[in-house]
């Protein structure tokens, strides 16, 4: 009999979920996770992301979620984008569920389905990027997420510039708060824009201003890389998230500035993610195991 894994990735935006069959998704839901209205709305909106997909036969469900986090146990422990705080999201889906559930934050699954399935399954080291509501950071080597004592990875929250933007995170000048939808929008002041949406149709229109804004944030993402290539000296760092769609805008300035700063003898692969829904296929990886 076929076994099904469900899985999720919890977004600040969006909740997407996948009923996967081996390395295929068979069907997928979305829906909003309405992170303004509170704990209770945004658990009753996982749940029902999760309902839309579920069948018989379901081994378990994998959940990729914003961190810090401790996957051991399943808990959420402070995301700045998310209202759970010390939430036991492992224990609530079990509950509400009756299956093997796994956490883990949703940048790791990112670059863990990167890592079997995408650009990096030729690869022993891989670093992944998720640029949307935050900036989530992952790292696999020989096909296992480097996790330290619970939380490595956190790529978004390092520093590039110490007296920097005030950050959600309590650590200002980190890479989110110039690289996020918020970041983005912060570079783009003055544009009489209200989403990184907007500044795109702007820039593919010649836009001066919305061209230099995107430009500006490869900089400073070029900075952050930069600083991840030589720690980490990866094969292939690999960049998703609803902010890559302006890859053609901000990959030259990110690229150069990699080059400028990196201190390694050669640059790894910098590409954008090809492989669809790969969150989902990196969380539904996490019960396979």
């Amino acid at each position: 009999m076929k076994k099904y894994i469900i899985g999720v990735d919890l977004g600040g935006t969006n909740i997407r979920a996948g009923l996967v069959l081996g390395n295929k998704i068979i069907k997928k839901a979305e829906v909003k996770t309405e992170v303004s209205k509170g704990k209770n709305i945004v658990i009753k909106n996982l749940v029902k992301a999760i309902s839309s997909v579920m069948t018989n036969n379901v081994a378990g469900i994998g959940i990729g979620s914003p961190g810090p986090l401790n996957y051991k146990k399943g808990i959420i422990i402070n995301s700045p984008n998310l209202p759970f705080r010390n939430t036991n999201l492992k224990k609530i889906l079990k509950r509400e569920f009756n299956v093997h559930v796994l956490i883990d934050n949703d940048a790791n699954c990112f670059t863990l389905g990167e890592a079997l399935y995408g650009s990096g399954k030729k690869h022993n080291c891989v670093i992944g990027l998720t640029i949307g509501t935050g900036v989530g950071g992952g790292i696999v080597i020989n096909k296992k997420v480097l996790h330290g004592r619970l939380n490595a990875g956190e790529l978004g929250h390092m520093t590039i510039k110490f007296d920097g933007r005030k950050a959600r995170s309590c650590n200002n000048g980190d890479v989110e708060e110039y690289v996020s939808t918020r970041g983005i929008m912060r570079t783009a002041k003055g544009l009489n824009v209200k989403t990184p949406f907007d500044i795109y149709k702007l820039a593919l229109c010649g836009n001066k201003k919305a061209l230099k804004s995107f430009e500006e944030t490869g900089f400073y993402l070029g900075i952050a890389v930069a600083n991840f290539v030589n720690i980490f000296d990866p094969d292939v760092v690999i960049i998703g998230g609803g902010i890559s769609h302006a890859w053609i805008f901000f990959s030259k300035s990110m690229k150069k500035t990699v080059k400028e700063r990196a201190y390694v003898n050669k640059n790894p692969i910098i590409v954008k993610s090809k492989l669809k829904d790969a969150a989902i296929l990196g969380a539904a990886s996490l019960v396979k195991k």
